[in-house]
């Protein structure tokens, strides 16, 4: 099966501006801004082949912090995002763009945002997507998104020899807001291998997998809900 052609408003990583941007994140922004930063579970991050990295989302915030813990410094990984389209334009999406991020809309995704995610996962990159949808100030995780497992089912389909684990990642703050001196814990779970569906339908398989990207996210949460 053909793989799919890159979308043709594909972002424009900058290796040399993302690297800044995480130097600029870990030295200034984060000791300023937060209190204590606890990150555990980053020997978990493979090593290799394509990665979906799955967060809850509690914050604006997560989308700075999954990179500092997870990305370039870490893993060696440069991670591209799904960005709401109204957030990738003028000068803010020139600069959206050259950190990994490209435009989706919400609501309904158009078929070249998800073209491109297809696309950068079949060529082995590390996207990031969040499978809640939208951001849960309670802490509670929200029923998941089927799309990101599909997606990365479908990237498999195409390329049954690609290598392909979803990463779990769980956030929790210390207050839902986020105000100055927050305290942050990031859990990273064990990587969920993803594999063609052979005896079950795609339909079938995303849903197996969902439910288990589900009970990973809820067993890292586990001993959280208390404040930090």
């Amino acid at each position: 099966m053909k793989m799919p052609k890159p979308a043709p408003d594909a972002p424009h990583l900058s290796p040399w501006l993302t690297g800044a941007a995480y130097y600029l994140g870990k030295y200034l922004v984060f000791p300023l801004y937060f209190g204590k930063i606890t990150i555990t579970g980053q020997e978990q991050i493979p090593a290799a082949g394509s990665l979906l990295v799955t967060p809850t989302h509690r914050s604006r915030w997560d989308a700075v912090l999954v990179p500092h813990s997870v990305g370039w410094r870490v893993s060696g990984r440069h991670l591209y995002f799904m960005v709401a389209a109204e957030e990738v334009r003028g000068f803010q999406g020139w600069w959206i763009r050259r950190l990994g991020g490209f435009p989706v809309q919400r609501e309904k995704p158009g078929r070249e945002a998800l073209t491109q995610a297809l696309t950068l996962l079949s060529r082995g990159d590390s996207l990031v997507m969040f499978p809640e949808g939208k951001i849960s100030r309670e802490g509670t995780l929200l029923p998941l998104k089927p799309g990101p497992v599909h997606l990365a089912l479908q990237a498999v389909q195409h390329n049954p020899e690609l290598i392909l684990h979803i990463l779990p990642v769980y956030l929790k703050y210390s207050h839902p807001y986020q105000p100055w001196r927050t305290q942050v814990v990031i859990r990273i779970g064990a990587p969920l291998r993803v594999l063609p569906p052979t005896d079950q339908s795609l339909r079938q398989a995303t849903l197996a997998l969902t439910v288990a990207l589900r009970e990973s996210l809820l067993a890292l949460g586990e001993g959280l809900h208390h404040p930090l």
